[in-house]
Protein backbone atom coordinates (compact mmCIF):
# COMPACT_ATOMS: atom_id res chain seq x y z
CA UNK A 1 0.00 0.00 0.00
CA UNK A 2 1.28 3.47 -0.89
CA UNK A 3 2.27 5.51 2.12
CA UNK A 4 0.42 8.80 2.46
CA UNK A 5 2.39 11.81 3.65
CA UNK A 6 1.75 15.50 4.08
CA UNK A 7 3.76 17.47 1.55
CA UNK A 8 5.37 20.84 2.07
CA UNK A 9 2.78 22.27 -0.31
CA UNK A 10 -0.05 21.01 1.92
CA UNK A 11 1.68 22.40 5.01
CA UNK A 12 2.00 25.86 3.50
CA UNK A 13 -1.72 25.74 2.71
CA UNK A 14 -2.42 25.01 6.36
CA UNK A 15 -0.18 27.92 7.38
CA UNK A 16 -2.09 30.34 5.14
CA UNK A 17 -5.49 29.10 6.27
CA UNK A 18 -4.42 29.21 9.91
CA UNK A 19 -3.29 32.83 9.69
CA UNK A 20 -6.49 33.97 8.05
CA UNK A 21 -8.69 31.78 10.27
CA UNK A 22 -7.23 33.30 13.43
CA UNK A 23 -7.83 36.82 12.09
CA UNK A 24 -11.41 36.05 11.02
CA UNK A 25 -12.27 34.41 14.35
CA UNK A 26 -10.95 37.48 16.16
CA UNK A 27 -13.06 39.72 13.93
CA UNK A 28 -16.24 37.72 14.60
CA UNK A 29 -15.91 38.45 18.33
CA UNK A 30 -14.52 41.98 17.97
CA UNK A 31 -16.97 43.31 15.36
CA UNK A 32 -20.70 43.15 16.23
CA UNK A 33 -22.87 42.60 13.16
CA UNK A 34 -20.06 41.06 11.13
CA UNK A 35 -22.08 37.92 10.33
CA UNK A 36 -25.35 39.72 9.52
CA UNK A 37 -26.69 38.88 6.05
CA UNK A 38 -26.65 42.48 4.80
CA UNK A 39 -23.04 42.89 5.90
CA UNK A 40 -22.01 39.64 4.22
CA UNK A 41 -23.62 40.86 1.00
CA UNK A 42 -21.58 44.05 1.32
CA UNK A 43 -18.49 41.88 1.75
CA UNK A 44 -19.26 40.01 -1.48
CA UNK A 45 -19.81 43.29 -3.32
CA UNK A 46 -16.42 44.47 -2.06
CA UNK A 47 -14.96 41.12 -3.11
CA UNK A 48 -16.21 41.73 -6.66
CA UNK A 49 -13.89 44.76 -6.99
CA UNK A 50 -10.96 42.47 -6.18
CA UNK A 51 -11.95 39.01 -7.43
CA UNK A 52 -12.87 39.97 -11.00
CA UNK A 53 -9.50 41.56 -11.94
CA UNK A 54 -7.74 38.90 -9.84
CA UNK A 55 -9.26 36.16 -11.98
CA UNK A 56 -7.98 37.97 -15.06
CA UNK A 57 -4.54 38.30 -13.50
CA UNK A 58 -4.62 34.58 -12.72
CA UNK A 59 -5.03 33.70 -16.40
CA UNK A 60 -2.08 35.92 -17.32
CA UNK A 61 0.10 34.36 -14.61
CA UNK A 62 -0.81 30.87 -15.80
CA UNK A 63 1.09 31.55 -19.00
CA UNK A 64 4.17 32.75 -17.12
CA UNK A 65 3.54 36.47 -17.40
CA UNK A 66 2.26 39.24 -15.10
CA UNK A 67 0.17 42.42 -15.26
CA UNK A 68 0.14 45.49 -13.03
CA UNK A 69 -1.52 47.81 -15.53
CA UNK A 70 -5.08 46.71 -14.82
CA UNK A 71 -5.54 49.39 -12.13
CA UNK A 72 -4.93 52.12 -14.70
CA UNK A 73 -6.94 50.47 -17.47
CA UNK A 74 -9.95 50.11 -15.16
CA UNK A 75 -9.85 53.83 -14.44
CA UNK A 76 -9.32 54.86 -18.05
CA UNK A 77 -12.11 52.59 -19.30
CA UNK A 78 -14.45 53.91 -16.60
CA UNK A 79 -13.90 57.62 -17.21
CA UNK A 80 -14.19 57.22 -20.99
CA UNK A 81 -17.52 55.45 -20.56
CA UNK A 82 -18.70 58.24 -18.24
CA UNK A 83 -17.75 60.91 -20.78
CA UNK A 84 -19.59 58.97 -23.49
CA UNK A 85 -22.70 58.79 -21.32
CA UNK A 86 -22.46 62.54 -20.71
CA UNK A 87 -22.40 62.98 -24.50
CA UNK A 88 -25.72 61.07 -24.69
CA UNK A 89 -24.22 58.13 -26.56
CA UNK A 90 -26.48 55.04 -26.32
CA UNK A 91 -25.56 52.62 -23.52
CA UNK A 92 -25.01 49.59 -25.81
CA UNK A 93 -22.43 51.56 -27.78
CA UNK A 94 -20.82 52.80 -24.54
CA UNK A 95 -20.51 49.26 -23.25
CA UNK A 96 -19.08 47.98 -26.54
CA UNK A 97 -16.56 50.81 -26.67
CA UNK A 98 -15.50 50.15 -23.06
CA UNK A 99 -14.94 46.47 -23.84
CA UNK A 100 -12.91 47.36 -26.92
CA UNK A 101 -10.71 49.80 -25.01
CA UNK A 102 -9.93 47.36 -22.19
CA UNK A 103 -9.11 44.45 -24.48
CA UNK A 104 -7.14 46.61 -26.94
CA UNK A 105 -4.83 47.99 -24.25
CA UNK A 106 -4.23 44.51 -22.86
CA UNK A 107 -3.41 43.23 -26.35
CA UNK A 108 -0.87 46.04 -26.64
CA UNK A 109 0.65 44.73 -23.41
CA UNK A 110 0.72 41.25 -24.93
CA UNK A 111 2.41 42.51 -28.10
CA UNK A 112 5.14 44.31 -26.15
CA UNK A 113 5.75 41.28 -23.93
CA UNK A 114 5.34 38.44 -26.43
CA UNK A 115 6.67 39.95 -29.66
CA UNK A 116 9.11 42.61 -28.48
CA UNK A 117 10.27 40.52 -25.49
CA UNK A 118 10.01 43.38 -22.99
CA UNK A 119 9.76 42.10 -19.41
CA UNK A 120 6.15 41.93 -18.12
CA UNK A 121 6.89 44.04 -15.06
CA UNK A 122 8.47 46.87 -17.08
CA UNK A 123 5.76 46.73 -19.73
CA UNK A 124 2.78 46.74 -17.43
CA UNK A 125 4.20 49.33 -15.03
CA UNK A 126 4.68 51.65 -18.03
CA UNK A 127 1.14 50.93 -19.22
CA UNK A 128 -0.21 51.49 -15.71
CA UNK A 129 1.45 54.90 -15.43
CA UNK A 130 0.29 55.90 -18.92
CA UNK A 131 -3.32 54.89 -18.33
CA UNK A 132 -3.41 56.50 -14.88
CA UNK A 133 -2.19 59.70 -16.50
CA UNK A 134 -4.82 59.53 -19.24
CA UNK A 135 -7.49 58.82 -16.65
CA UNK A 136 -6.58 62.00 -14.76
CA UNK A 137 -6.38 64.00 -17.98
CA UNK A 138 -9.90 62.98 -18.99
CA UNK A 139 -11.43 63.34 -15.52
CA UNK A 140 -9.39 66.44 -14.58
CA UNK A 141 -8.67 64.47 -11.38
CA UNK A 142 -12.29 65.01 -10.25
CA UNK A 143 -14.86 62.49 -9.13
CA UNK A 144 -17.09 61.90 -12.15
CA UNK A 145 -20.71 60.99 -11.44
CA UNK A 146 -23.36 59.27 -13.53
CA UNK A 147 -27.10 58.88 -13.01
CA UNK A 148 -27.85 56.44 -15.80
CA UNK A 149 -30.61 53.92 -15.13
CA UNK A 150 -28.54 50.97 -16.36
CA UNK A 151 -25.86 51.41 -13.71
CA UNK A 152 -28.40 52.42 -11.08
CA UNK A 153 -30.20 49.15 -11.72
CA UNK A 154 -27.03 47.17 -11.10
CA UNK A 155 -26.44 48.99 -7.83
CA UNK A 156 -29.91 48.92 -6.30
CA UNK A 157 -31.59 45.81 -7.73
CA UNK A 158 -31.26 42.25 -6.54
CA UNK A 159 -32.35 38.74 -7.51
CA UNK A 160 -33.62 36.36 -4.80
CA UNK A 161 -32.20 38.75 -2.24
CA UNK A 162 -28.68 38.79 -3.71
CA UNK A 163 -27.42 42.10 -5.20
CA UNK A 164 -26.82 42.15 -8.94
CA UNK A 165 -23.15 43.04 -8.41
CA UNK A 166 -22.74 39.73 -6.58
CA UNK A 167 -24.45 37.92 -9.43
CA UNK A 168 -22.02 39.58 -11.84
CA UNK A 169 -19.17 38.20 -9.73
CA UNK A 170 -20.71 34.72 -9.84
CA UNK A 171 -21.25 34.85 -13.61
CA UNK A 172 -17.68 36.02 -14.28
CA UNK A 173 -16.35 33.25 -12.04
CA UNK A 174 -18.34 30.61 -13.94
CA UNK A 175 -17.15 31.97 -17.30
CA UNK A 176 -13.46 32.26 -16.39
CA UNK A 177 -13.43 29.00 -14.43
CA UNK A 178 -15.01 27.13 -17.33
CA UNK A 179 -12.62 28.71 -19.82
CA UNK A 180 -9.49 27.98 -17.78
CA UNK A 181 -10.33 24.62 -16.23
CA UNK A 182 -12.73 23.02 -18.72
CA UNK A 183 -11.33 23.86 -22.16
CA UNK A 184 -8.27 22.82 -24.15
CA UNK A 185 -7.15 26.46 -24.13
CA UNK A 186 -6.98 26.41 -20.34
CA UNK A 187 -4.91 23.23 -20.47
CA UNK A 188 -2.55 24.99 -22.87
CA UNK A 189 -2.27 27.90 -20.39
CA UNK A 190 -1.12 25.49 -17.68
CA UNK A 191 1.25 23.71 -20.07
CA UNK A 192 2.93 26.99 -21.03
CA UNK A 193 3.28 28.10 -17.43
CA UNK A 194 4.69 24.71 -16.48
CA UNK A 195 7.27 24.39 -19.23
CA UNK A 196 7.24 26.68 -22.26
CA UNK A 197 9.81 24.67 -24.24
CA UNK A 198 7.88 21.42 -23.79
CA UNK A 199 4.66 23.22 -24.71
CA UNK A 200 6.21 24.43 -27.98
CA UNK A 201 7.45 20.93 -28.78
CA UNK A 202 3.92 19.64 -28.18
CA UNK A 203 2.66 21.99 -30.90
CA UNK A 204 0.99 24.52 -28.62
CA UNK A 205 0.85 28.03 -30.07
CA UNK A 206 2.49 29.74 -27.12
CA UNK A 207 2.30 33.30 -28.43
CA UNK A 208 -1.38 32.99 -29.33
CA UNK A 209 -2.19 31.54 -25.90
CA UNK A 210 -0.47 34.46 -24.19
CA UNK A 211 -2.42 36.93 -26.30
CA UNK A 212 -5.62 35.11 -25.30
CA UNK A 213 -4.71 35.30 -21.61
CA UNK A 214 -4.31 39.07 -21.85
CA UNK A 215 -7.62 39.19 -23.73
CA UNK A 216 -9.29 37.48 -20.78
CA UNK A 217 -7.69 40.09 -18.52
CA UNK A 218 -9.18 42.82 -20.70
CA UNK A 219 -12.63 41.25 -20.42
CA UNK A 220 -12.35 41.12 -16.63
CA UNK A 221 -11.21 44.75 -16.54
CA UNK A 222 -14.26 45.80 -18.52
CA UNK A 223 -16.67 43.90 -16.27
CA UNK A 224 -15.19 45.28 -13.05
CA UNK A 225 -15.34 48.79 -14.57
CA UNK A 226 -19.10 48.35 -14.80
CA UNK A 227 -19.19 47.33 -11.13
CA UNK A 228 -17.18 50.42 -10.17
CA UNK A 229 -19.49 52.73 -12.11
CA UNK A 230 -22.57 51.10 -10.61
CA UNK A 231 -21.47 50.89 -6.99
CA UNK A 232 -19.78 54.30 -6.88
CA UNK A 233 -22.37 56.03 -9.12
CA UNK A 234 -19.34 57.24 -11.05
CA UNK A 235 -15.61 56.92 -10.63
CA UNK A 236 -13.19 58.30 -8.06
CA UNK A 237 -9.68 59.10 -9.37
CA UNK A 238 -7.40 56.05 -8.97
CA UNK A 239 -10.15 54.08 -7.20
CA UNK A 240 -8.90 50.80 -8.66
CA UNK A 241 -5.30 51.60 -7.69
CA UNK A 242 -6.25 51.36 -4.01
CA UNK A 243 -7.14 47.69 -4.57
CA UNK A 244 -3.81 46.69 -6.13
CA UNK A 245 -2.51 44.93 -3.01
CA UNK A 246 -5.78 43.08 -2.52
CA UNK A 247 -5.79 41.72 -6.07
CA UNK A 248 -2.22 40.44 -5.81
CA UNK A 249 -2.88 39.00 -2.35
CA UNK A 250 -5.94 37.13 -3.65
CA UNK A 251 -4.00 35.41 -6.42
CA UNK A 252 -1.12 34.38 -4.18
CA UNK A 253 -3.54 33.24 -1.50
CA UNK A 254 -5.10 30.94 -4.07
CA UNK A 255 -1.65 29.60 -4.98
CA UNK A 256 -0.76 29.00 -1.34
CA UNK A 257 -3.77 26.75 -0.75
CA UNK A 258 -3.27 24.82 -4.00
CA UNK A 259 -1.98 21.27 -3.55
CA UNK A 260 0.19 21.70 -6.65
CA UNK A 261 1.35 25.25 -5.86
CA UNK A 262 -0.33 26.68 -8.95
CA UNK A 263 -2.77 29.45 -9.75
CA UNK A 264 -6.42 28.39 -9.74
CA UNK A 265 -9.54 30.44 -10.41
CA UNK A 266 -11.34 28.93 -7.42
CA UNK A 267 -8.41 29.69 -5.12
CA UNK A 268 -8.30 33.27 -6.39
CA UNK A 269 -12.01 33.76 -5.66
CA UNK A 270 -11.61 32.32 -2.16
CA UNK A 271 -8.64 34.63 -1.62
CA UNK A 272 -10.63 37.70 -2.70
CA UNK A 273 -13.47 36.81 -0.33
CA UNK A 274 -11.02 36.33 2.54
CA UNK A 275 -9.45 39.71 1.80
CA UNK A 276 -12.87 41.39 1.69
CA UNK A 277 -13.87 39.72 4.97
CA UNK A 278 -10.64 40.91 6.52
CA UNK A 279 -11.03 44.54 5.44
CA UNK A 280 -14.72 44.66 6.37
CA UNK A 281 -14.23 43.04 9.76
CA UNK A 282 -11.30 45.23 10.76
CA UNK A 283 -13.27 48.33 9.72
CA UNK A 284 -16.25 47.22 11.84
CA UNK A 285 -13.85 46.61 14.72
CA UNK A 286 -12.80 50.26 14.50
CA UNK A 287 -9.40 49.75 12.88
CA UNK A 288 -8.19 52.71 10.78
CA UNK A 289 -8.11 52.23 7.01
CA UNK A 290 -4.39 53.03 7.08
CA UNK A 291 -3.72 50.15 9.45
CA UNK A 292 -5.91 47.86 7.32
CA UNK A 293 -3.68 48.58 4.31
CA UNK A 294 -0.63 47.87 6.45
CA UNK A 295 -2.08 44.53 7.52
CA UNK A 296 -2.89 43.64 3.91
CA UNK A 297 0.63 44.51 2.80
CA UNK A 298 2.05 42.36 5.58
CA UNK A 299 -0.20 39.47 4.54
CA UNK A 300 1.00 39.78 0.93
CA UNK A 301 4.55 39.19 2.17
CA UNK A 302 3.50 36.29 4.41
CA UNK A 303 1.46 34.58 1.68
CA UNK A 304 4.22 34.97 -0.93
CA UNK A 305 6.77 33.51 1.50
CA UNK A 306 4.57 30.55 2.41
CA UNK A 307 3.82 30.08 -1.28
CA UNK A 308 7.54 29.60 -1.92
CA UNK A 309 7.79 26.73 0.58
CA UNK A 310 8.37 23.46 -1.18
CA UNK A 311 8.70 25.09 -4.60
CA UNK A 312 12.07 26.85 -4.41
CA UNK A 313 10.67 29.96 -6.11
CA UNK A 314 8.15 32.69 -5.54
CA UNK A 315 6.54 32.90 -8.96
CA UNK A 316 7.86 31.93 -12.35
CA UNK A 317 7.74 34.73 -14.88
CA UNK A 318 8.81 35.01 -18.46
CA UNK A 319 12.59 35.09 -18.68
Amino acid sequence: MKKISISKTSKKGYITFSIFAVVIVYIIFAAPGFLHFDNLMNVLISAAFVAIPAMGLSTVMLTGSFDLSFVGIIGLTSVIMIRMIEAAIPIPLVLLCGLGIAISIELINAFLIVKLKIHPWLTTIATMLATLGLEKAISKAYFLTISDGFFGGIRFNSFIGIPLSVWILIIVFVIVYSFVHKTIIGLHFYAIGGNEITAKKAGIKVDLMRFLSFGVMGFCIWVVSLVYLAQLSGYTPEAAYTNLNEVILSVFFGMSISKRNIVTITGTLIGAIFVALLANGLALAGVSSYWIKLVEGFLVVIVVITNSLGSGELVQLEK
